[in-house]
């Protein structure tokens, strides 16, 4: 369990520098954004014991502030809020890359109510200090509101009932210099974490067509077998090639089956449930998980992706390109969760030899691929 310092800690020299070197051990010994945030929270109410804090980030194209996580009273009635650039102090800070402690707020122009309004919160004094990254560039704020001394530091003692009650208090010069050296920390841990997480998405997604590569999808398989078997609901996989793509590519060149292969994931992505995850599996081969899925929904699926192969045949300008794709679907439950992936190549094998050779068929599964494919191609002639 993480020791995170308290202003109690701290009566020397030493005792601060100690702080600030377990400040830097704490965030920067985890590389997911949402946790270091969380670390850099719980530091900030230990030692400054504020009402209500917050850190919020500056939003790419159009700078505004919002409210990442916020503490204290109220905070979820503002958590992902957005403030206007330069709306407010902390508009201000971000917007001078300075930090700024303020004993009156209503004796301050730059001060905005519009949050206090909304939640009904009465602001008295605030300390702000902006966040900035390697390059010194400011990424967002850490925001402080209505300092209180706890009971170890400060005592008043409620005459009546002779409990120890906090007190309040406004923040000093000497908070406002060490939490702006927690926002320095704070800045570049935050971005080194947003850069790592950055390159683990891009690590999982197909340079060529944009959606996910096959890195992506045997994660996704993990934790979703591992959900079939928690939980006993079946999924679906679905599993389909371009017909005769090394045709495409001898023929129209590696230009045109490129083309192809964007076609097709852009097909894909747009057929898909929301709650489907897409990926490029290797070569020409595309897969698709359906989770809580049965066999109707995935030939609903794949009908839609056969419509719409259909529709990119008529619109397409490539001379002599006609576009097929097959597809192999599996439903699997917890008894054959483990052979899905094994069982949907099969299937997409299968297709294949329905669609190419109908007198061949054996059995009354081969038929019924038979059948659908037939009404998927007298489907496509009308």
């Amino acid at each position: 369990m993480t020791a995170y310092p308290e202003l109690s800690d701290i009566t020397t020299e030493q005792d601060l520098s100690d702080f600030f070197r377990d400040i830097g051990v704490i965030l920067t010994s985890s590389l997911q954004p949402e946790e270091v945030i969380d670390r850099v929270m719980k530091i900030i109410g230990n030692y400054f014991s504020p009402k209500n804090w917050s850190l919020l980030l500056v939003e790419e194209g159009t700078n505004r502030l919002k409210f990442e996580i916020v503490m204290g009273i109220d905070a979820d009635k503002i958590r992902g809020v957005y403030l206007e650039q330069g709306e407010g102090v902390v508009g201000w800070v971000c917007e001078n890359g300075k930090p700024a402690v303020i004993e009156d707020v209503i004796s301050d122009p730059r001060f905005s109510s519009r949050i206090d309004n909304m939640i009904g919160f009465t602001t008295r004094s605030i300390i702000c200090v902006p966040l900035l990254n390697g390059q010194n560039k400011v990424i967002g704020a850490i925001e402080l509101i209505n300092k209180i001394v706890p009971p170890s530091s400060k005592l008043m003692f409620d005459t009546d009932a002779k409990a120890v009650i906090p007190t309040d208090e406004n923040f000093t010069q000497t908070d406002m210099k060490i939490l702006s050296s927690i926002g320095i920390f704070t800045g570049v841990a935050i971005e080194n974490a947003f850069l790592y997480k950055k390159v683990e998405e891009l690590a999982m997604v197909d340079s060529l067509t944009g959606i996910n590569n096959r890195y992506y999808f045997n994660k996704i398989m993990r934790e979703e077998t591992e959900h079939v078997k928690r939980y006993g609901h079946t999924m679906c996989l679905l599993m389909m090639d371009v017909d005769d793509f090394k045709n495409i590519n001898d023929i129209f060149g590696h230009i045109t089956g490129d083309r192809v292969l964007r076609s097709i994931a852009d097909i894909l992505r747009v057929s898909v449930r929301e709650s489907d995850f897409l990926a490029r599996f290797g070569g020409d081969e595309f897969v698709i998980v359906m989770p809580e899925a049965e066999e109707s929904d995935a030939f609903k699926l794949a009908k839609r992706i056969q419509d719409m192969v259909t529709r990119w045949n008529t619109k397409e300008s490539v001379q002599g390109l006609k576009l097929n794709i097959s597809i192999g679907i599996y439903e699997a439950g917890l008894h054959n969760i483990d052979q899905i992936l094994t069982e949907a190549d099969r299937e997409l094998y299968q297709c294949k030899i329905v669609k190419r050779k109908p007198q061949e068929l054996r059995s009354s599964e081969e038929m019924r691929r038979y059948i659908w494919y037939t009404f998927e191609d007298k489907e496509d002639e009308k």
